[in-house]
């Protein structure tokens, strides 16, 4: 990890077109620099839309799992965390089993946060807790939208009918964020990259009212046409491109996927390839300056050198943060 020096990191510090962006951005530098993670929690009290969630008079998490311990980071006050596997403690809590929860005279009166991070048994676990009539919320599953919230990003406000919106869904997983970007754009085009086969048909079930309108490439996007491994990972949402993976998918650039195809939004979330993508869209971004709306959290590096990749493509790019969960992922880089 190479750190850029001050004249780079204070060019990328003032193309932040806002406080708030200029905050995460020191927050997440500091995070990635030195490791500390209340650089995080901070983050997530002062500009989750979710923090106030932390803030339940009486809270506690179920699922003691890598996002108990960031949660438990950010609310060193909770009393428990409910598992139905694990004993013991984390982070010095007690650890119970949902029996034991409910047999609380107070049970009722707690507010859950869900700390899964697989789509499945986070389903099963909100399904389980509305059987009692319990409150819960998810830390993983997006209570408020991404990509298309920002009052500077609305794709409503912005009078293009005449050309359309060209979306580039970068990581479609299930197609969700294609469907949202319909809402905003009734008569966009959507350009869909998954690499996972398996997800293919569910992509096409879910979008199929919109016909012609979606291209599918089946792809991972990268910085070369080339096959690449990916860990075979139970969640869906957690595949990413790992030599060890025993999962090989195609690889194309956006540059030679699209080729003369018209682009002006480009989505990307796709577990830490993000900079390897946009080397790849080279053309297209100098040519056709698309607005962007890229993860920067996978990579303690992606903080600076995401926003310095694309400032050398065009300097005049605004660039804003937002962060949009309770957990230390869910970082949105915005360029305008």
């Amino acid at each position: 990890m190479t750190i850029p020096d001050t004249t780079e990191l204070r060019s990328i510090y003032h193309a932040f077109a806002d406080g708030i962006s200029r905050s995460i951005f020191r927050h997440r530098m500091t995070y990635a620099v030195l490791g500390e993670t209340s650089e995080l929690t901070e983050i997530i009290y002062k500009y989750s839309p979710d923090s106030m969630l932390l803030q339940a008079s009486k809270l506690c998490f179920y699922g003691a799992g890598g996002a108990a311990n960031w949660l438990i980071d950010a609310n060193k006050s909770i009393p428990f965390v409910i598992d139905k596997y694990k004993t013991g403690t984390i982070e010095g809590i007690p650890i119970i089993s949902l029996e034991t929860f409910l047999q609380l005279p107070d049970c009722r009166e707690y507010f859950i946060i869900i700390a899964v991070g697989h789509e499945e048994i986070n389903k099963s676990v909100e399904a389980e807790l509305s059987s009692y009539g319990l409150r819960y919320a998810s830390a993983y599953f997006e209570l408020h939208p991404r990509y298309f919230d920002l009052q500077y990003f609305d794709l409503q406000q912005l009078n293009l009918q005449e050309q359309g919106e060209f979306f580039v869904d970068a990581g479609a997983l299930d197609g969700t964020n294609t469907r949202n970007f319909f809402r905003h754009c009734k008569q966009g085009h959507s350009y869909i990259f998954e690499p996972n086969p398996e997800q293919l048909p569910v992509i096409r079930k879910k979008l199929e009212e919109y016909g012609d309108r979606i291209e599918l490439f089946p792809f991972a996007v990268y910085d070369q046409n080339t096959a690449l491994h990916f860990n075979n990972s139970d969640d869906k949402s957690l595949a990413k491109v790992t030599e060890t993976g025993n999962v090989v998918v195609e690889a194309r650039t956006l540059d030679e996927a699209l080729k003369d195809r018209r682009v002006t939004f480009i989505k990307m979330d796709i577990e830490g390839s993000e900079l390897a993508a946009l080397r790849g869209a080279q053309k297209i971004i100098k040519e056709q300056r698309p607005r962007l709306a890229v993860c920067v959290y996978h990579k303690p590096e992606d903080i600076w050198e995401i926003p310095g990749l694309l400032l050398q493509y065009h300097p005049d790019y605004q660039l804003y943060l937002r962060h949009y969960s309770i957990t230390r992922s869910e970082t949105v880089l915005y360029a305008v």
